[in-house]
């Protein structure tokens, strides 16, 4: 009998000491916290494709829960550049920014200058799903000499204009102007059938974005050689092209109105409410146009007949070189998540933005019917050109949308304009 406790009592001591050793191997072997990063974004209004995207965002923890994203959501893309130059001023880099297409002369070129954005190139060379993933687009524009990538958008950029098809046709437009004369002698009908019939609507507004993108489009049709020199930052106002476009955009500016401090919103708002005719913007404006409208989407006219469309990919995500490894690895996997094809297709039916993921492609499938449209007009531009934020520096683009209403209301001269853009 006490044989048989003695046994038990040494196994009992045995299974103990078993027990306390895998206590101590676990205590030993400490469970590695997630690595936390944060994205600074400019989806932070509480407008429908904002609220979507910041959806996006959170769902990564769900694929990745070893990873914290912390989301710093500002209202815009001009708030998260402004908040990025204050924190690189200070010297703090940020794990990841998304800029919108903003910040090419500024943020971007100042964190790749010093050394502060990471080359995404040899994690792209290092993995065929994250390269089958990518727009050719992307890596031709942003791609350098020295073969480094700095920045990769998830959506790609396609403009034209938008407009209302029932004004059209009460104006009695029936073609769509297929060069600049006719598409100001098009804005001239729309004045002339409401100053008629007593209907405040104008042709078209002229606020900073559309400006831009009247005076890309015309220089392009003039002499594309001229959109390179502004990239240059060589702009030269009396040349025969700068004064052939001033003179069609004088023309339009007696059909239309000119604001000073509009924002696209603005804009928008006044299209929406059926107050103006024309509406220059992304297809992506799609889904903020209201859906009882009767509106259709076109290139910008061309002297070929052809049309010329927008189509680019500005800057996107760039991410801080921290020298933090899991950080620079959690941003990497942030970065794929985002171009992956179902995050692309999200972003294609929630936001109405076109995925740059080349294998997301926009089909008549009936449920969009609209957008579908928009893109096919764009595609069928016989001409292409660079958006205006991957043409015009920041502050040439300021100064020129400053002057521009100046000169079309007379209050400065050709040659003053002139001195302001030196």
């Amino acid at each position: 009998m006490c044989m048989i406790n003695r046994k038990r009592k040494i196994g009992m001591v045995k299974w103990l000491l078993l027990l306390a050793g895998l206590v101590m191997a676990g205590c030993g072997k400490k469970q590695e916290e997630p690595v936390e990063i944060t994205l600074l974004h400019g989806w932070g209004s509480t407008e429908p494709d904002h609220v979507a995207m910041r959806q996006i965002y959170q769902d990564f923890e769900k694929q990745h829960p070893e990873i914290k994203l912390n989301l710093v959501s500002m209202p815009s893309a001009d708030d998260v550049i402004t908040k990025v130059e204050d924190m690189l001023t200070v010297g703090e880099i940020p794990d990841i920014v998304f800029t919108a297409g903003l910040g090419r002369d500024t943020i971007y070129e100042f964190m790749v200058e010093n050394g502060y954005a990471v080359d995404l190139m040899p994690y792209i060379e290092a993995d065929p799903e994250f390269r089958e993933n990518l727009s050719d687009s992307i890596l031709s524009y942003w791609t350098d000499e020295d073969n480094h990538l700095y920045t990769v958008s998830d959506v790609l950029l396609l403009a034209g204009y938008w407009y209302n098809e029932e004004i059209f046709e009460a104006a009695g437009i029936h073609e769509l102007p297929s060069t600049w004369q006719e598409f100001i002698h098009t804005c001239e009908q729309i004045k002339a059938w409401a100053d008629a019939g007593g209907e405040e609507v104008v042709p078209i507004i002229l606020d900073q974005e559309h400006i831009l993108y009247l005076t890309d489009t015309m220089l392009y049709d003039i002499n594309p050689r001229i959109l390179e020199e502004i990239k240059e930052k060589e702009i030269d106002i009396c040349s025969p092209e700068f004064t052939q476009m001033l003179k069609w955009m004088k023309e339009l500016y007696q059909y239309s109105d000119i604001m000073d401090n509009y924002t696209y919103r603005d804009t928008l708002k006044s299209f929406n409410s059926r107050q103006t005719a024309i509406y220059i913007n992304g297809v992506w404006a799609n889904t903020m146009i209201e859906e009882k409208l009767k509106v259709n989407y076109a290139a910008f006219p061309h002297k070929s007949g052809t049309g010329t469309a927008n189509i680019s990919s500005g800057a996107g995500y760039i991410l801080g070189e921290s020298k933090d490894q899991r950080k620079v690895a959690a941003s990497i996997e942030f970065i794929k998540y985002m171009l992956s094809e179902p995050v692309a297709r999200q972003i294609l039916t929630q936001t109405g933005q076109i995925p740059s993921n080349p294998k997301v492609e926009i089909t008549d499938t009936g449920e969009n019917e609209r957008l579908y449209q928009a893109v096919t007009r764009v595609n069928n531009a016989g001409n292409i050109v660079e958006t205006p934020d991957n043409i015009w520096s920041l502050a040439d683009k300021t100064i020129y949308g400053e002057s521009v209403r100046l000169y079309l209301k007379e209050e400065i001269s050709l040659q003053e304009f002139a001195k302001r853009m030196e």
